[in-house]
């Protein structure tokens, strides 16, 4: 099942839960976020009174809170670090999980948890009021989106899913799937698709058998090529003897001669309606590979990644009901309708951090969706 869920998640939880000191943060340019000049953090603004993490709900700061940072407010000494500056916060972790199918999905496209977050950060970004949790949303989001689109995590990503996927960008533009072709109901490139697959996985078989495994095998259906090649008529005959022609210089070679290996293999495309030289046989195997790899790349390159999780993300969090009731049951809030508690992590999400934010994370993520 593909990933179907948004990065822009990792902004949104921000809001009550991670990514930022929201003083020294604010101030701070994306690229310094990610990795650059620090500067000494602010104060963070005054708490409110927590609100109790819940399976369900909480209730939203104050919208009147604001976010302040004086710049002539001398910092302590030795002042602990908020577990909310960026440098304590598994930010890079995050967008990994999100990006790299880490969380397992829910049927209904959403996640069945969050990235984890230490219980510090989520008490203390429980404290935030409504306008500091905006403004949080586009610091981080602004901060994430630097590294994510960073030549440096593009390159890592794309070792990631060479390594993990087999997809390597090779320049090849439109190349067509098996399933695309089904879709399309395109029997001429699926009779295509077809002949190059058999011709590519023949040469694939005939390498892995061992050089004595391989004569021995090729020494056995010699003798059926040559009595197709004597009883058959019109086009299966002709097939049949072009095989034999192929095969007769080759019984003498030892097994281990590469000859007889790509011999072989040419004589298996011809078996298939492929190819019937060395040259066509070679070159066709190379690009069914290549063609393999370009579609791994087309499927999870990381533009390709971004746009799918960011459109299922303002899918879901646009239908989320911020006036959905709850009611307490020991230590925790839950949904009173079972439609609302059987939702997914992003949409309980969303619904904690607050409408308001929620809106913001949503805004981030068209606006990036249009650069895409």
């Amino acid at each position: 099942m593909k990933r179907q869920i948004a990065l822009v998640l990792v902004l949104l939880v921000a809001s009550i839960s991670v990514h930022a000191q929201v003083g020294g943060l604010l101030r701070k340019k994306a690229g310094e976020v990610i990795g650059g000049k620090k500067t000494t953090p602010a104060p963070a603004p005054a708490p409110e009174t927590p609100t109790p993490e819940t399976t369900g709900s909480s209730t939203p700061a104050p919208a009147s809170e604001t976010v302040t940072a004086t710049a002539n407010t001398a910092p302590a000494a030795k002042t602990a670090v908020s577990p909310l500056e960026v440098t304590e916060l598994p930010v890079r972790e995050s967008a990994d999980q999100v990006l790299r199918g880490r969380v397992m999905p829910r049927a209904n496209g959403d996640w069945d948890q969050l990235p984890y977050i230490p219980r510090a950060a989520v008490a203390a970004a429980y404290a935030l009021g409504e306008s500091a949790r905006v403004a949080l949303v586009h610091t981080v989001g602004s901060a994430m989106k630097a590294m994510v689109t960073s030549p440096a995590f593009v390159s890592e990503h794309n070792e990631y899913i060479k390594k993990e996927y087999q997809a390597v960008d090779h320049g090849l533009k439109g190349v067509v799937s098996i399933e695309a072709a089904v879709k399309q109901n395109d029997m001429a490139a699926l009779e295509a698709i077809r002949i190059r697959e058999m011709v590519a996985m023949g040469v694939d078989q005939v390498q892995m058998l061992p050089p004595q495994y391989r004569k021995e095998e090729f020494m056995r259906e010699l003798p059926e090529w040559k009595a197709n090649a004597a009883k058959l008529k019109g086009p299966d005959q002709a097939k049949f003897k072009k095989m034999v022609a192929i095969a007769q210089p080759l019984e003498a070679l030892p097994a281990d001669d590469e000859k007889l290996f790509r011999g072989y293999a040419v004589i298996r495309s011809i078996e298939n309606d492929g190819p019937d030289t060395e040259a066509a046989v070679f070159a066709m195997h190379q690009r069914v590979k290549q063609e393999r790899e370009q579609l791994a790349f087309d499927q999870h390159q990381l533009n390709g990644e971004l746009k799918q999780q960011l459109t299922t993300f303002v899918a879901i969090a646009s239908k989320v009901n911020f006036k959905a009731p709850t009611v307490q049951k020991g230590s925790k809030t839950v949904f009173v309708n079972a439609a609302d508690e059987k939702q997914g992590a992003l949409w309980k999400a969303c619904f904690r951090a607050g409408e308001a934010p929620t809106a913001a994370a949503v805004k981030l993520a068209r606006a990036w969706l249009a650069e895409l």
